[in-house]
C-alpha cells in the first residue's frame, strides 16, 4: 500500500465534506479527489469543484474568499477548503474553459468526475504553482493517474490539439514529472522496481505518440 502524502485526519474530514456536497450541490469534481476516484490511492486535503454561478448560494452562507491575484474563489466548509472554479470566471486559470469541464465527465459513486484525460491535463497545469508542497502532490497524482488510471493517450492528445496547448505546458511537463518522480516513488508504487518499470513504459509510449 502506498504511503499517504497528507494527514489522515484532514483527508477524512475532506472526504466527509465532499460526500455532503455531492448530495445537494451540482458540480463536477476535479483536483486530487478526482484522481482518487479513478485510482483509489492518494487522498486530498482540499475539495476542488467546477460549478455554475447559480450554485454559489450554499457557499455564500459559509463565506466566499478570493485568492490574491488568481481567478479562483474558495469557501471553508466544515474546516475543509473547497476551491471553486466558477464557469465564466475561472477560465483564465485553466487550460480549458470551465464549461468544457462541466460537460466532459463520468459518474463515479454518484459524483460527477471530470474525464480522466482532461483531469491529467488540469493536473499538469499545477506545474506553474508557487507552492512546492502542493506541486509535489500534483506530481504524485499525475504519476498515479498515468500508471494506474488507464489513460487514453490519444484522447489526451486530442485535448491538447483542440485547445492548442504548447508542449511546455503539457507533454514536456508530463515527461519531467516522470523523471523527477523517482524521489516520490513510495507515494505512487508498492516498490521502487515497480516505479522504474512503469516509468520506462510510460515514457516510451508518450515519446512515441508525441514525436520526441
Amino acid at each position: 500500500m502506498q504511503k499517504q502524502f497528507w494527514n489522515n485526519d484532514k483527508t477524512d474530514r475532506s472526504l466527509l465534506v465532499l460526500r455532503s456536497l455531492s448530495k445537494g450541490i451540482g458540480f463536477v469534481l476535479i483536483g486530487g479527489w478526482a484522481v482518487y476516484m479513478y485510482v483509489n490511492s492518494q487522498k486530498s486535503e482540499d475539495v476542488d469543484i467546477a460549478v455554475e454561478p447559480d450554485r454559489l448560494d450554499f457557499f455564500r452562507r459559509h463565506g466566499i474568499s478570493e485568492y490574491e491575484g488568481l481567478p479562483i474563489k474558495y469557501s471553508v466548509v466544515g474546516g475543509t477548503i473547497v476551491n471553486l472554479f466558477i464557469n465564466g470566471y475561472a477560465d483564465q486559470a485553466l487550460p480549458v474553459p470551465v464549461s468544457r469541464i462541466m460537460s466532459d465527465y463520468t459518474l463515479i459513486d454518484d459524483i460527477k468526475v471530470v474525464r480522466k484525460e482532461l483531469l491529467l491535463l488540469l493536473k499538469l497545469w499545477g506545474y506553474f504553482r508557487s507552492d512546492d508542497t502542493k506541486l509535489r502532490k500534483d506530481m504524485i497524482d499525475v504519476l498515479t493517474l498515468v500508471f494506474y488510471g488507464g489513460i487514453d493517450l490519444r484522447k489526451f492528445a486530442r485535448y491538447i490539439s483542440e485547445y492548442k496547448i504548447e508542449k511546455r505546458r503539457s507533454t514536456d511537463v508530463l515527461l519531467e514529472y516522470l523523471d523527477r518522480g523517482a524521489g516520490l516513488w513510495e507515494y505512487v508504487c508498492p516498490s521502487k522496481d515497480d516505479f522504474v518499470k512503469l516509468k520506462a513504459e510510460s515514457k516510451r509510449r508518450i515519446m512515441a505518440l508525441f514525436g520526441y
